[in-house]
């Protein structure tokens, strides 16, 4: 889905990077900032090639070693 959502940073050790559609859930699991995010997401993650991206920024790795888009990369660098 590419409606409007709310990109963060989690408080996990990891710092996982989530899209959600409800702002205040975002608010509640943000480590910090929360952006405005108009790309496909589900699930809590982008969604890149029809599968969820799920990427852990402490590292700035992917769980499946999938590469990173640009503009997820801009989400990202947007929150640091």
């Amino acid at each position: 889905m590419a409606e409007q959502a709310y990109a963060y940073i989690d408080k996990t050790a990891n710092q996982v990077f989530h899209v959600l559609i409800d702002y205040e859930d975002a608010r509640k699991h943000a480590k910090g900032s929360i952006i405005e995010y108009k790309g496909e997401h589900e699930c809590g993650y982008p969604v890149v090639e029809g599968k969820p991206l799920v990427i852990y920024t402490r590292n700035m790795m992917e769980k499946h070693e999938r590469s990173i888009p640009t503009y997820v990369q801009a989400a990202i660098d947007a929150l640091r």
